[in-house]
């Protein structure tokens, strides 16, 4: 064969080898074996793959300058690197075999000698001197475990009466075939683990953060509310002691939902929660100044959405909608069913002019949730705030069928 036909058909198989590479990773036992971890059953499947690619590498092989051209120590390799030195060994043993009797009869038996030493001894380097198949090093320790192999190979072909000099380019460019299989095989697999470890590291930090924002909004609401609640408590006790105990069962509600919903809960939950905290808020402003209203269907009630989704859009009503006000101020929810998505929304409205100073504030707590909102449901959730004549309206839509995904906590 041409030298010119030779480097496209090494190419063309190396690129077969890559391949193989990136579907190694998707069998477990294979990619357990090159993170260095997995269990002792691990290592028949590594024989068998080492196997199986050894078969190929024999079959594929081609005659140039009397030798026959072949890589079939790729797979016998990448076993003892993977399994050790008695899967190494066992896979040449098993390639070997197959290749002095369905290939090349005449190789027998130093075919068979060179493969059992290729798979022992990449198996040997790779438990005693791991750092050589880390990288790009894999390509020289590759070179160095083949031309072992390729000088039993040279003392078969002189023992056979055939001067191994003129089959010395054939050798070489098997010994370079061979190792850059090795490292490409053994590298293209370790990338796309990485690629896919970096992706689950992605998918764990924004999950934590996710569950970090969760958190601070719940220690945000634990000290800061239950000091007013408890100030607005002690002060409904003598005034009026039926309306202090209505308090303290919302406040309990309050703080049973927080322990009983760390990551979603239905639509029902959400606003019977708004309520009790809005009950408390009623206390501390005074009756004439809040009022309440709901309005769910029936078809939502059950729906699932994540928890304390209302308790930040109520609580910014309050503060910059109802408190600011001197009149009568009144907050509306309600939720319903907009065909494929669930629609949620918050209305706040007051009479009378601002007392005090300004507090329309930064809009930091709706920022947070829709932030929120677009981590959880992949950007498909919708969050809107429009000013109205006497107050705000906040809707909230989100994918009525989406695989709502929690925090982890």
């Amino acid at each position: 064969m041409d030298i010119r036909l030779l480097i496209p058909e090494l190419f063309e198989k190396l690129s077969l080898i890559a391949t193989a590479g990136l579907l190694s990773v998707l069998v477990p036992p294979l990619r357990n074996r090159l993170l260095g971890v997995g269990r002792p059953r691990d290592i028949a499947v590594v024989i068998i793959f080492g196997v199986l690619f050894s078969l190929w590498g024999s079959t594929m092989g081609f005659e140039w300058l009397g030798h026959h051209l072949n890589l079939r120590a790729i797979g016998i390799m990448i076993a003892g690197i993977l399994g050790g030195p008695r899967a190494g060994a066992l896979t040449g043993l098993l390639g070997g075999g197959f290749y002095v009797t369905r290939v090349v009869p005449e190789a027998f038996p130093w075919a068979v000698i060179a493969s059992v030493l290729d798979g022992w001894l990449a198996g040997r380097m790779s438990v005693r001197r791991e750092q050589m198949f880390i990288g790009w090093r894999v390509l020289g320790a590759a070179a160095l475990v083949q031309l072992a192999g390729l000088t039993v190979t040279g003392a078969g072909i002189a023992f056979s009466g055939l001067n191994p000099i003129e089959a010395l380019p054939s050798l070489a460019a098997q010994l370079a075939g061979v190792a850059v299989g090795v490292a490409l095989f053994v590298n293209v697999a370790l990338v796309v683990i990485s690629r896919q470890e970096q992706a689950v590291a992605l998918v764990e930090a924004q999950a934590a953060a996710n569950a970090l924002s969760l958190t601070a909004l719940r220690s945000r609401l634990e000290p800061h509310f239950l000091f007013n609640a408890l100030n607005t408590l002690r002060a409904t006790i003598r005034r009026d002691p039926q309306q202090a105990r209505a308090l303290v069962s919302d406040l309990a509600d309050l703080y049973r939902y927080l322990l009983h919903h760390p990551h979603d809960a239905s639509v029902m939950n959400e606003v019977e929660h708004a309520c009790a905290y809005l009950a408390i808020e009623r206390a501390r402003l005074g009756d004439e100044r809040l009022a309440v209203q709901t309005s769910v269907d029936e078809s939502v009630r059950d729906a699932r959405v994540p928890a304390l989704l209302l308790q930040p859009i109520v609580e910014n009503a309050v503060k910059h909608g109802i408190t600011p006000k001197q009149g009568l101020g009144k907050i509306t929810i309600r939720a319903s069913d907009a065909g494929q998505r669930l629609r949620i929304e918050v209305e706040d409205e007051a009479e009378g002019p601002h007392h005090g100073p300004s507090t329309k504030g930064s809009g930091l707590a709706l920022q947070t949730l829709r932030k929120r909102l677009d981590e959880q449901y992949n950007g498909q959730a919708n969050l809107q705030l429009s000013s109205l004549e006497r107050g705000t309206l906040v809707i909230v839509e989100l994918p009525k069928q989406a695989d709502f995904r929690g925090e982890q906590t």
